[in-house]
């Protein structure tokens, strides 16, 4: 079975648990899913899981008799017990380098083609040169974010509101945004530009999206 066959297969049977039971479940899966192991591996503990849980329900137990009180120290276990993914991939990141990298040159096409024309009837603005090398910041920024972002969604799976909150939206984007921008406010005078055309910037990002598409078909990333 395929990891796509047995997410669905874990999302017919999940129907049959009661509330309380679900919800308990619900949040170890987030864990996991979320947590450095493959996918296939994943996907075949959980459906372990779930139908342990479903036969304990059947019997009158519920989740916390399974798995015990503490589920986020169970599925630590659980990962510990499976064995981490490497933290380095270089076919993870090349991946979300390239969706990076034809996402910037699609940006740069955009605003030279219409929001700098629509933007300069009302104020007047300096005329872009060419590419902005600040642009490759983004791919680098999204290659460092991805793990990071995953793994504060992970640890704020089991958290209270508030603290998932923080964990989940707001320091991510601190770090992915505010952060860059201070840097190119600083080094904006420094930053070199490459002398291409704007309908070049459309052409390159569509010939990377292209080859994206061909290179990671049916391939397992994460």
């Amino acid at each position: 079975m395929t990891a796509e066959e047995m997410i669905k297969l874990n999302n017919e049977r999940r129907k049959l648990l009661n509330e309380k039971n679900r919800e308990y479940y619900e949040k170890m899966l987030l864990y996991l899913r979320l947590s450095p192991i493959p996918e296939k591996t994943t996907e075949e503990l959980l459906l372990e899981m779930l139908d342990h849980l479903l036969i304990a329900q059947q019997e009158g137990r519920s989740a916390e008799d399974v798995f015990g009180t503490d589920p986020e120290a169970y599925c630590k276990e659980v990962v510990r017990s499976v064995g981490k993914r490497s933290p380095f991939s270089f076919r993870r990141y090349a991946f979300i380098f390239n969706i990076g990298l034809y996402i910037v040159f699609f940006m740069d096409a955009i605003f030279r083609l219409a929001v700098h024309p629509l933007l300069n009837r009302f104020i007047d603005l300096p005329q872009p040169k060419g590419f902005s090398v600040d642009y490759f910041l983004i791919p680098i920024v999204m290659c460092l974010g991805v793990d990071l972002l995953l793994m504060l969604m992970r640890e704020s799976t089991f958290k209270r509101f508030r603290t998932r909150i923080l964990l989940r939206y707001l320091i991510p984007i601190a770090l992915t945004y505010i952060l860059p921008t201070i840097l190119f406010i600083f080094l904006n005078k420094m930053i070199p530009v490459i002398p291409i055309p704007a309908w070049m910037s459309l052409l390159i990002g569509v010939v990377l999206w292209g080859l994206h598409k061909w290179m990671y078909k049916r391939v397992e990333i994460f």
